[in-house]
């Protein structure tokens, strides 16, 4: 194998399962409801698993105060499509302190992972709630969300250069990080044009900002992940890692979306 196509050893399978797990998830949101929320649901405890596994250690999140986090989070979502973001929230907040108040160990972390991930899911599934933008305002964060993937990967592999942040993610680089950007906003032009907006170029610049977020989540993700001292979040997804690994860049951009869609008082897609 020549030392070129090393670097991308990896695409294949990297690939694949990024394709099957995006073509689901395309169905799914494009029903969106409840369809949607069950989705969020099952990502959400799978992720709150891999963090807990982190954190406390291999089998340790499958305790009693461990199952109740996992639950309280994923009915949180289920909640937040039922009744309101708000409420859904609340469930969260209390469920995740009254099963944090039933174990001692590590719970700073504990507490923290899953009200993160708890609220950044909650945020995608209140996006899709719109009953107008909804689904593209899902679609357009996961197309711009995967373009920082995408970019990332290639420029850094082709390009390389000096790290991004060399002690938290050996692999990232600053050519990775420009690709990055510049395919996030490639990609939310396109889309714009593709679905018929008249402001291109106010897209364009909005899917610059997700990407510098989604790459600074990833960049917290790393951080964790040295810090406990495991490779992956998990195995769930081949040639991934875990779900965790795949949605942390999501998650913060998601959350960024929700926070200047709630500042604004209307959909993200409105200028």
């Amino acid at each position: 194998m020549t030392k070129s196509s090393s670097k991308f050893a990896d695409l294949r399978l990297r690939l694949i399962s990024a394709l099957v797990l995006a073509g689901v998830a395309l169905v799914v949101f494009l029903f969106g409801g409840l369809w949607s929320a069950v989705l969020l649901a099952i990502g959400t405890g799978a992720m709150v698993w891999e963090w807990r596994e982190m954190v406390v250690g291999q089998g340790q999140g499958l305790r009693p105060p461990g199952i109740l986090m996992i639950a309280v989070a994923a009915i949180a979502v289920i909640v937040s499509d039922q009744f309101n973001p708000i409420t859904g929230m609340a469930v969260l907040v209390v469920g995740t302190l009254i099963s944090a108040a039933w174990e001692r160990e590590r719970l700073r972390f504990t507490v923290t992972g899953a009200l993160y991930i708890g609220v950044a899911m909650i945020c995608i599934e209140a996006l899709r709630a719109d009953s107008r933008f909804g689904f593209l305002a899902v679609l357009w964060l996961v197309l711009v969300v995967v373009a920082v993937d995408v970019g990332g990967y290639f420029g850094g592999r082709v390009f390389g250069g000096p790290k991004l942040w060399q002690r938290v993610s050996p692999k990232k680089t600053w050519s990775g990080l420009i690709g990055s950007v510049g395919c996030a906003q490639f990609v939310g032009f396109i889309f714009a044009l593709v679905v018929g907006l008249s402001y291109p170029a106010e897209v364009a610049l909005m899917s610059a900002l997700v990407a510098l977020v989604a790459v600074g989540g990833d960049l917290v993700e790393s951080a964790a992940k040295r810090f406990f001292g495991v490779k992956d979040s998990s195995r769930l997804m081949p040639g991934h890692g875990g779900i965790l690994d795949r949605l942390d860049g999501l998650m913060a951009a998601a959350i960024l979306v929700a926070v200047v869609s709630f500042v604004r008082g209307q959909s993200i897609f409105l200028w």
